[in-house]
C-alpha cells in the first residue's frame, strides 16, 4: 500500500488594496495588496486540514511582501476598509492621508520627510518604505550581476552608499 501525503501552502485569497507605499524591492509606488495564504495538510493531493495561515502586504508588481504580524492584524484590516471607503468617495483625500499616515506609523515604517496632505480628493503621496544599507548593497550586487550597472557604476554606487 502506497500512501502519497503532503503539507505546505495552499491556495493564495487576494483580499484587495491595503495602502499606497513605495515597493522597498521594485521602487514603484503602489498600493499594497493583503494575501492570505493558507498552508493545509493533503492526501493523495487532496487538501485534507488547514494547519496555519501567512498574511503579508505584497506589492502587485514585483510580489514582494511584508509579513503581517498578529498585533497589526487589525490595522491592517482597518486600511483596508478605509481604502475602499476612499476609492467609493466616503472619505475625503486628506482624512484618507491622514489615516494612511496613522497606519504606517502603527506598522513601524518611515513615512516620506515633508509630505503634504491631500488636495482635491487625489490620493497621497506613497509611504516609503526605508531599506536597510544591506538591503541597498544587495539590490546594487544583483543590478550588476545581471549586467544593468558596470563595474565603474556598481563602484561609484557602492561608494556613494557607504559614505551616507
Amino acid at each position: 500500500m502506497v500512501l502519497i501525503f503532503g503539507w505546505g501552502r495552499g491556495p493564495v485569497d487576494d483580499r484587495g488594496e491595503v495602502a499606497p507605499a513605495r515597493c522597498p524591492n521594485c521602487h514603484n509606488d503602489v498600493s499594497l495588496h493583503e494575501i492570505n495564504s493558507t498552508k493545509r495538510v493533503s492526501l493523495f493531493f487532496v487538501p485534507v486540514m488547514p494547519y496555519g495561515t501567512d498574511e503579508y502586504l505584497v506589492c502587485p508588481i514585483c510580489g514582494h511582501g511584508l509579513q503581517i504580524r498578529p498585533e497589526h492584524r487589525s490595522a491592517v484590516e482597518a486600511m483596508r476598509l478605509a481604502t475602499l471607503a476612499f476609492h467609493a468617495g466616503r472619505i475625503s483625500g486628506p482624512d484618507y492621508r491622514s489615516r494612511t499616515d496613522s497606519f504606517w506609523q502603527s506598522m513601524g515604517v518611515a513615512l516620506p520627510a515633508g509630505a503634504a496632505p491631500v488636495a482635491g480628493g487625489s490620493p497621497p503621496p506613497a509611504a516609503r518604505v526605508e531599506m536597510t544599507l544591506a538591503d541597498r548593497l544587495s539590490d546594487l550586487a544583483r543590478l550588476h550581476a545581471d549586467g544593468i550597472l558596470t563595474d565603474d557604476e556598481f563602484s561609484a554606487a557602492k561608494r556613494h552608499l557607504l559614505e551616507r
